[in-house]
Formats: C-alpha cells, structure tokens, sequence
C-alpha cells in the first residue's frame, strides 16, 4: 500500500479565486441567483389582465430566512477565527454578501 502521491495522480485544479472567496459564499450567491426564477416559475401562466406576486413574495421571504441563518453562521465562524488567530477573510465576506442581498432587496423594493 502506497500512501505517498503517486505519479497518475491528478493535481487540484481548484482556481486559487475559489479557494479566496469561500465555497459556502459562492454557493449561497449561487442559491439567490436562482430564486428569482423559481419564483418566476411559482408563478406560472395565469390570464392576460391578471396578477399574482405571490412567487416573489415567497423568494424573498426565503431569501430573507436563508440569509438570516448565513449572516448567523458566517458570523459565529469570524468570532471563533479571531479568537484563535486564523484569518477570518471568508467568513466575514460571508458576513457581508447577506447585507448586500438585503440592501439590494431593499432598493428593488422601492422601484
């Protein structure tokens, strides 16, 4: 049994941006990124003259929840970092999308 790196091996091709930003952070870009088109999608086909914002009230009621449970967590994680001396880059960018997701939110509302 080998346990050393073998020659067929294929190296991590993660891009060092990935690696700087965060996973949970792309990924959760990534969950609001598609909640307005499932929104759109809650919605569905009704008659011409009708209206229903009832999928979009749903996408940002999720949306709120969601980032509310993230600012948490991300935050939690800054703390615990800064208290053992690791570098809290990631989980205060973490602490930071949920506040632009909620003041972008905020501006789309008054439109």
């Amino acid at each position: 049994m080998a346990y050393g790196r073998d020659e067929n091996d294929v190296p991590d091709m993660t891009p060092a941006s990935w690696l700087k930003f965060g996973q949970r952070n792309i990924l959760y870009i990534g969950f609001v990124a598609l909640l307005f088109p499932f929104a759109l999608a809650l919605d569905g086909p009704r008659p011409p003259g009708t209206q229903s914002l009832g999928g979009i009230a749903f996408a940002i009621l999720l949306c709120a929840a969601v980032s509310a449970g993230f600012f948490l967590m991300n935050a939690s994680l800054a703390l615990a970092s800064l208290a053992r001396g690791r570098s809290a880059a990631k989980a205060l960018i973490g602490c930071a999308l949920p506040t632009a997701v909620g003041v972008l939110l905020a501006l789309f509302k008054t439109f």
